[in-house]
């Protein structure tokens, strides 16, 4: 365990392995998340350096004002980490919302470094997001769906029962197979990266209205021009049909739907997971 001071705060991070085959770097989501749900990615280190870190303004690193909760800083934060840990050549893995990440970083820094990309439960298109979480919520129970649409129709999200209707939705398609982390949901653990994760996002993941709602990069998906992996669980909320249309955009690309898994796959399939990853990261 570690941490980078910067200029625009101070970065937690974590790294295992020793040199030998490319490093990898991986992202977690949120916006305004953290890491501590990825270390199963530390098992890659038998052969590899592997990095994670919480993002600035979540998690064990420090809290930043609300003018900086933008893709330009996080796109600037990783850019930083790379210089200090001196690496020149790596894949780049996210999760989620660390999809958005590493697309951005790819793109503005027209792939300088980046040997592969992995992008687990991709967020590509926030209409594209929300089109799938809406049909997602159609398959809800009556009365869940109900609360839903009055909560947002009346601005509670903040209320007991729209948090028991998250928890409804989350334990299908985000946690289905995790009863710890079920038990969890309602704690403040991450109080200022929550913050983040509204101002950007919103009140759920199913529910977009926050500054990236209006968030696509489809046109330039066709930009990606090194080896891509895309994973899935078969019930996520970043659903397959989806992910199948990003790979058909990008060369040499593909997709691997991880059985019986939902959105959080490392903590329910890790060793289904991680194999693909193995498998996918050949040198």
């Amino acid at each position: 365990m570690a941490k980078i001071k910067h200029k625009y705060g101070t970065t937690f991070y974590e790294k295992k392995g020793r040199k030998g085959k490319t490093p990898i770097i991986c992202l977690h989501g949120g916006p305004g998340g953290m890491s501590k749900k990825m270390s199963p990615l530390f098992t890659l280190s038998s052969d590899r350096e592997v990095y994670l870190y919480d993002q600035i303004g979540g998690g064990r690193s420090s809290e930043i004002p609300k003018r900086l909760w933008k893709i330009e800083t996080f796109v600037a934060e990783l850019d930083i980490l790379i210089k200090e840990w001196g690496l020149t050549e790596f894949y780049l893995m996210g999760g989620s919302w660390g999809t958005t990440l590493a697309l951005e970083y790819y793109l503005r820094k027209k792939g300088k470094g980046v040997k592969g990309l992995i992008f687990q439960s991709p967020m590509f298109s926030a209409r594209d997001w929300q089109n799938d979480a809406n049909d997602l919520v159609e398959k809800l129970p009556a009365k869940t769906r109900k609360v839903i649409k009055y909560c947002h129709e009346i601005g509670a999200t903040d209320s007991k029962v729209y948090g028991e209707a998250v928890i409804e939705y989350y334990s299908r398609h985000v946690f289905r197979n995790i009863k710890k982390l079920k038990k969890a949901m309602g704690k403040n653990i991450n109080p200022h990266g929550d913050k983040v994760y509204e101002y950007m996002w919103g009140p759920s993941e199913f529910m977009a209205t926050g500054t990236l709602k209006n968030y696509s990069r489809l046109k330039d998906l066709k930009d990606i021009k090194v080896p891509t992996l895309f994973i899935c669980g078969q019930y996520d909320e970043a659903r397959p049909d989806t992910a199948r249309k990003y790979v058909k955009k990008i060369k040499n690309s593909k997709l691997k739907v991880i059985k019986d898994a939902s959105h959080a796959i490392l903590g329910e399939k890790p060793k289904e997971m991680l194999k693909v990853m193995k498998d996918f990261m050949v040198d």
